[in-house]
């Protein structure tokens, strides 16, 4: 059985889903702090998250919710 998150109704009314909101936690945090680019590359979805992956060569797979080389 696939497990899904439901999301709770505010988060539905205001389009922030807990990931979204932990992103923007994240990008808070200096440039140069240990896991803040790491978390981004793992299970970020924002427009930073995604200029990281292709600076890297690294593609995030939405279904899986993980990256992968482009370089094979």
């Amino acid at each position: 059985m696939k497990e899904t998150i439901r999301l709770s109704k505010a988060e539905i009314q205001s389009g922030l889903s807990r990931g979204r909101f932990a992103e923007k936690l994240i990008l808070e945090l200096p440039n140069n702090h240990e896991g803040r680019n790491t978390w981004l590359l793992n299970f970020g979805v924002g427009e930073f998250a995604q200029s990281l992956r292709n600076d890297k060569g690294l593609e995030f797979t939405q279904e899986t919710q993980s990256c992968e080389s482009l370089n094979k």
